[in-house]
Formats: C-alpha cells, sequence, structure tokens
C-alpha cells in the first residue's frame, strides 16, 4: 500500500512537472522578458514540440483526444449553439466597447494564414492534452477545469490589450473547458474554436487598437 501512494505521488508530480514545461514555463520566459518577446512563436513551437514528443513516448490512442464518430455526432448539436452563442457575445461585446470590424480582413495575415492553425494547436494543447494529463493528477473535475482555464488565460497575457484580453481569454477558456468536459471531441470544439477566434480577430482583441 505505502509502496502504491508512493508511486502514484510520484507518477502525479512527473505529471505536473510535465504541465509546468509545456504551459507555465514558456509564459514565464516571455513575461519576465528573459526571452524577447518577439520570440514568442519560436518559444510556443518548442513548447508544442515537446508536448509532441510526450504524446509519441507515451503512445497516446486517438480515443483520449475524444476522436470518434460517437462522439462526433452525440456532441455535434452542442458545439453547433456553443458556437453561435459565442460570435453572437463578441459583436455584442465589441458593440458594448465600441470596436468595429476590420472590412478588408483578407490584409491581415493573421487573419489569412494564422488563426486556423493557431486555434487548432491551442485545442490540441489545451484539450487534447492537458486535460488527460490533469485526469491523471486529479479526479477532480472542477479542479482540473479550473487548472485547465487559468492556463488557457496565462498564455494570453503576451497579447495587447489585456485589459479586455484577460477576462475574455477566462471566459471562453471555462466555456470551452466545460464543453470537453461533457463534449470531448477535439475536431468539433477545434472548429468552434476557429469560428470564434476569427471573429475575435476580426473585431480587433488581439491587436492593438489603431
Amino acid at each position: 500500500m505505502i509502496i502504491t501512494r508512493l508511486r502514484d505521488r510520484k507518477e502525479r508530480a512527473f505529471v505536473l512537472y510535465q504541465i509546468f514545461l509545456v504551459f507555465v514555463l514558456p509564459v514565464l520566459l516571455l513575461v519576465f522578458r528573459i526571452v524577447p518577446i518577439s520570440w514568442r512563436m519560436i518559444v510556443l513551437c518548442c513548447a508544442m514540440l515537446l508536448m509532441y514528443n510526450i504524446i509519441r513516448q507515451e503512445q497516446w490512442p486517438d480515443a483520449v483526444f475524444g476522436i470518434s464518430k460517437k462522439t462526433f455526432i452525440r456532441s455535434l448539436l452542442p458545439y453547433a449553439l456553443f458556437t453561435i452563442i459565442g460570435v453572437f457575445t463578441i459583436i455584442f461585446i465589441s458593440e458594448r466597447l465600441g470596436i468595429e470590424p476590420e472590412v478588408s480582413w483578407w490584409s491581415i495575415p493573421h487573419l489569412r494564414f494564422l488563426f486556423l492553425p493557431v486555434s487548432l494547436l491551442q485545442e490540441i494543447a489545451y484539450r487534447g492534452f492537458l486535460f488527460p494529463k490533469l485526469r491523471q493528477a486529479t479526479n477532480n473535475w472542477t479542479l482540473i477545469i479550473v487548472t485547465n482555464t487559468l492556463l488557457f488565460t496565462l498564455i494570453h497575457v503576451i497579447y495587447p490589450m489585456k485589459d479586455v484580453m484577460i477576462p475574455f481569454a477566462a471566459i471562453a477558456g471555462v466555456s470551452f473547458a466545460i464543453m470537453y468536459r461533457y463534449f470531448p471531441n477535439l475536431i468539433l470544439i477545434s472548429i468552434s474554436h476557429s469560428v470564434l477566434n476569427f471573429v475575435a480577430i476580426l473585431y480587433g482583441f488581439f491587436f492593438i487598437p489603431r
């Protein structure tokens, strides 16, 4: 019994160490200017490579990510409603803040080339990878959702407009975490995130106002 407990604690500590390396350390390096903020894509890519290496070494099956026809069919309507509500919420907040949409969105490189892969990679990291890792550390779903939300919010401190971005990321983070808790499908949540990300960028949430 004692040996089992010690082994469980060691495994839990190792999982927390992995989470720190992938999700916390890169942000700290950027926030405290140990690494220039202009290098943020390089730092985040290194974190993603580390995550990929962990997944490959531990040989995760597709089921861990919620990638299955069964979860797709069951989750399709909830994610559709979630996405529609999210879009209208972003538009409502933007109108309240007096933010006008970027009518010539195709001229923004981020909207044309980066928002889709960024959205996908965030979902792979924060839901596909982080959720199972947190499940290895605890069975408390409230703690899992709160931790997932905090780490998702943390990465957004490297963006401008922090007074808008941090609350927005926190609300989005807890919403995505709750959705994935009850409807674990990586494909649908990635599509939803991409749509909402597009609308958010369209309304300038990730850019310094002109």
